[in-house]
This record gives C-alpha cells, sequence and structure tokens, in this order.
C-alpha cells in the first residue's frame, strides 16, 4: 500500500459489532500495527447501516469495514451498492449469509467476505489484502477504459481522414498530418478534432 495516511470506516449494528474490528486496527501483535500507525485518527465509526453510503459519500474512505452478524437482504443490498459505486474497497464480516450471499458480494466487488471469521488478530491481514486487491481491480479497470478509450479515438481518426482525403484529394499521411497540425494549433487532442471534423461533414450533408 501507498505511504499515506489511509481513512477507514468501521460500519455495525452497535458498539459490541465493531469492537473486534476497532481493536483490530488499534493493536497488533507485539505493539500498534502498520496500518493504525499510518491512519492513527483517521478510524471513523458508524452504527447502523441507513447512513452508510451518506457516511461514505462525506468521508471518502480508503475502505469501508461492514460487520454484519445475521445480515438481511436490504443491509446487504446496501453494502453491494456500495462496493459496486468503486468508491473504495470494501470488507464485509458475517456471522451467517443467505444462501447466493457471497456469490452476490463478489459479482458486486467486495473485496473481501469474511463468514464467522472475524477475530481482531484477523483484522489487519484481511483489509490490507482487500486494498491490494481493490487496487489491482482498479488498475485493469483503468487500463481496460484507457484501451477502449484509445481503439475509439483510432475509429474517429480513421473516419475523419477518409473525409480530408475524399474532399481535399489528400494522402492519408498529409491527410493525418493536416489532424495533427490543427490539433497542436488549437490545443486539443486530435481524436477531438477528428470528431468535429465528421461533425461538420454530418451537418452539410
Amino acid at each position: 500500500m501507498a505511504n499515506k495516511p489511509l481513512t477507514i470506516l468501521v460500519a455495525g449494528p452497535d458498539p459490541d459489532a465493531t469492537r473486534a474490528v476497532e481493536d483490530g486496527l488499534a493493536v497488533g501483535t507485539g505493539g500498534r500495527d502498520r496500518i493504525a500507525d499510518r491512519i492513527a485518527d483517521r478510524i471513523a465509526v458508524v452504527h447502523g447501516f441507513a447512513d452508510l453510503a451518506a457516511r461514505s459519500a462525506a468521508l471518502a474512505p480508503d475502505a469501508v469495514v461492514a460487520v454484519l452478524e445475521t445480515p438481511d437482504p436490504a443491509t446487504l443490498d446496501g453494502v453491494f451498492r456500495l462496493a459496486r459505486s468503486g468508491a473504495c474497497a470494501v470488507v464485509l464480516f458475517a456471522d451467517k449469509a443467505p444462501p447466493g450471499a457471497a456469490a452476490q458480494a463478489a459479482e458486486a466487488g467486495v473485496a473481501a467476505f469474511v463468514l464467522d471469521g472475524l477475530h481482531p488478530a484477523r483484522v489487519r491481514p484481511i483489509l490490507e489484502t482487500a486494498l491490494a486487491r481493490f487496487a489491482a481491480f482498479e488498475t485493469l479497470k483503468r487500463e481496460r477504459d484507457e484501451a477502449r478509450t484509445q481503439l475509439a479515438d483510432r475509429k474517429l481518426i480513421e473516419r475523419a481522414k477518409g473525409i480530408l482525403m475524399q474532399r481535399n484529394s489528400l494522402t492519408e499521411e498529409a491527410a493525418y498530418n493536416a489532424l495533427r497540425k490543427a490539433a497542436m494549433k488549437q490545443g486539443r487532442r486530435i481524436a477531438d478534432i477528428a470528431q468535429s471534423v465528421i461533425t461538420a461533414a454530418q451537418i452539410e450533408l
């Protein structure tokens, strides 16, 4: 994990439910653990799940650790919606879970779903693993989005080149150079110039 303070939001139905997580974040084997040293006072605790989404949006934590004893469908759905938002890593501890909950958690992007395994000594390694998994997943999503953008840009540029080649009797290289020069002159992306060329051609039709 990056060497920066972390903000952790711990959520549970009551103080008894969240105590094990708070203890796990505050004290590790042989003294204060690495996470606790780095987040210092940046551990927030909320009891009840009605305001979890709002608290998470306001706090913008690096991770939400939710503790559910016997989760009801509505509470699980709220936690899963938070995970789907991709705003932060979500760790879920539950004593029990309804059939299919694990699969739903995985589909929603919950970074760690632990059944009947909440113990202070386990909190830190589970959280570290979840944060690393979330970071890796975000990198994959970013790379996927960049690849899609590059592909879309190439298609726009190819279409714009074709328009310029046909209308101005240009070679492919000359058409591309015209797009590139216009982009440099206007301080815009070549793909944006290409889109302008395509839009102008459509208006003229």
